[in-house]
């Protein structure tokens, strides 16, 4: 998909945040657990979506396709633990059926996981948690077959790094066994959350919710439940950034969700950027120059003049949210570093922003320093297929008032699916030039 931007608009009016894309692609397989219906509201029609119901229904599980802000699923008929269809083989969210299928099964055979490029992204987590589970792993060239070795009354696990995918399953695996589990160094993100509390719903005995470690009774036979997601935090800095990016003043509705946002705002405040809470709304005031004051800020220095912006471990700032941070550095007034520790190749999409006209230097894949602010040119970009990084350049092709042609668009619509419609609604001007 290739769209073109003419950007220089201000962007102004009203949007509702998408669900929390993260939580969804857990919870949708989280349905194997109950041998029934589960009713899911607010799903987007995303294409990450499309591939978990198809992956369900290859597995014997029956849902309204029609509806989905009511979606109803049905899995007292799936009867194989086996996952094998072409499409999942490309999705590395197939991954989050291993716990699901372990506690219904005792067994999950999964496809290598694929999706975005972004490091090597292993699994490695996942088999060090199933470890502490009892369960055994074997990785053949394709896929990986998991199975439940050894059966615990109960069982205490460290994580070596608070991965949220590891974190989900083992919750789902734990969720539907008779065991009581303890997991420390647990990850705590919205979305983890969003799951906790709907396992939770299900039946399950969770304590720790909201924290670093988690402790689960499961119990077979988990009952019939609704799951309904908590906005995404990185839809919300999308729109966020997009207000200082154009000098806009966006409202964001239902978005003041404390427990979500507030980490965020206190973030994007140092780039004066004006976020007011209104009952269950934000309005950003993007009008102001992006700069950041130096001294007042409390902002880390890598050097003089040199302010430093890392993502962290939930609460810290998200990792998923960095690249839009990158494109607001191309238009701040003054310099800053911008690290991304996480991923290897993290900002190797920055090249795609000296082409559009941006001041970056590419110390290594993991950190730039850019200097702004950058007045764009014409351009015509071809971005990696990572969703956050088109969107950063997505977000700074909306700034100046010159033409940006995006390939690979398309990948945004994992995410997004609305996106084009909600951003033009907001006064942008963007075209679709292929599908």
């Amino acid at each position: 998909m290739k769209i073109k931007i003419t950007g220089g608009k201000k962007l102004s009016g009203e949007v509702t945040p998408i669900a929390n894309k993260n939580s969804i692609v857990a919870a949708l397989p989280a349905s194997i657990l109950v041998r029934g219906k589960t009713i899911y509201k607010n799903v987007p029609k995303s294409t990450d979506v499309d591939k978990i119901l198809q992956i369900l229904k290859d597995l014997g599980a029956e849902f309204n396709d029609k509806n989905y802000n009511n979606l109803v699923i049905d899995c007292t008929k799936v009867n194989k633990w086996v996952i094998d269809s072409q499409e999942s083989k490309k999705f590395r969210g197939s991954i989050m059926f291993a716990g699901p299928l372990l506690a219904r099964f005792g067994k999950a055979r999964i496809p290598l996981p694929g999706g975005c490029v972004l490091g090597k992204r292993s699994i490695s987590s996942h088999i060090d948690v199933f470890k502490g589970c009892g369960i055994k792993t074997e990785i053949k060239s394709n896929s990986v077959n998991f199975e439940v070795t050894q059966k615990f009354n109960k069982a205490i696990i460290w994580q070596l790094e608070a991965s949220v995918t590891a974190t989900e399953n083992f919750a789902m695996y734990s969720a539907g066994t008779e065991a009581h589990f303890e997991l420390t160094d647990a990850a705590c993100e919205p979305h983890v959350t969003d799951i906790l509390k709907f396992l939770s719903s299900m039946g399950a005995e969770i304590s720790g919710i909201g924290s670093n470690k988690i402790s689960i009774k499961g119990k077979k036979g988990l009952k019939e439940t609704t799951f309904i997601p908590g906005p995404d935090a990185i839809d919300i800095v999308g729109y966020i950034t997009a207000a200082a990016l154009t000098k806009g003043t966006i409202t964001i509705k239902n978005a003041n969700v404390p427990d979500i946002v507030d980490g965020i705002i206190q973030n994007l405040s140092k780039f004066n950027i004006k976020i007011k809470k209104s009952g269950n709304d934000l309005i950003v005031d993007g009008t102001k120059p992006i700069k950041i004051d130096l001294i007042n800020s409390s902002m880390p220095l890598a050097g003089n003049d040199l302010p430093k912006f890392s993502p962290r471990p939930w609460p810290g700032f998200p990792v998923d949210a960095l690249p839009q941070v990158v494109a607001l550095g191309c238009k701040l007034n003054g310099r800053i570093l911008i690290q991304n520790w996480m991923y290897e190749s993290g900002l190797e999409f920055s090249r795609e922003l000296v082409t559009m006209g941006a001041n970056v230097f590419l110390c290594d894949p993991q950190r730039v320093i850019i200097s702004g602010p950058s007045e764009l040119k014409n351009s015509e970009v071809y971005p990696p297929g990572v969703i956050q990084a088109i969107m950063a350049i997505f977000l700074l092709a909306l700034s100046d008032p010159v033409e940006t042609t995006i390939h690979n668009a398309e990948y945004l619509l994992r995410r997004y699916p609305n996106i084009i419609k909600d951003y033009t609604k907001l006064g942008a001007n963007i075209k679709v030039l292929e599908k």
